[in-house]
């Protein structure tokens, strides 16, 4: 059985901030994800109001409903601004995000790497003692059988 590794405390801590780290970072994607729908649904809608205002400049026009169209319209175009630049703040912050997992990945990793080089090493050793001691059992029993036939020839 392999020794415990000194440093499993500390792996054990890299990884659970690792996963910590993976769960935030899905949720800012998962946020960027719904940002993305919104800007697509207010570009969708806006087109949509385009259509109706380009209705309503043709023919008897309303003014009250062409008015109300564009101030729908400024109102879309302002709400897909906003939202741009949410998005652009979100992806700096996912970069972040993502440096941090990498670097907490990397960290995570180095350690288990050394646990891995502890536990071959130790496995090494194992195998060179048991050939140690299969050698000592296999000398043993040749030396018990030259004894035994130095003396049966005595």
């Amino acid at each position: 059985m392999a020794p415990k590794f000194s440093l499993q405390t500390v792996l054990d801590v890299r990884h659970n901030r690792a996963e910590a780290l993976e769960i935030e970072f899905s949720k800012l994607l998962q946020r960027e994800k719904v940002i993305f729908s919104e800007i697509e649904t207010l570009e969708n809608n806006k087109q949509s109001l385009m259509f109706k205002l380009h209705e309503q400049m043709t023919g008897d026009m309303d003014l009250f409903t062409v008015a109300h169209l564009r101030a729908n319209i400024n109102q879309h175009t302002t709400a897909v601004d906003n939202c741009h630049l949410a998005l652009a703040n979100l992806q700096v912050e996912i970069e972040g995000k993502r440096r941090q997992l990498i670097s907490a990945r990397q960290a995570e990793e180095t350690l288990d790497i050394l646990k891995r080089n502890e536990i071959k090493k130790f496995k090494e050793k194992e195998v060179i003692h048991e050939n140690k001691e299969q050698d000592d059992v296999y000398i043993s029993r040749n030396f018990q059988k030259r004894q035994e036939v130095e003396i049966q020839n005595d």
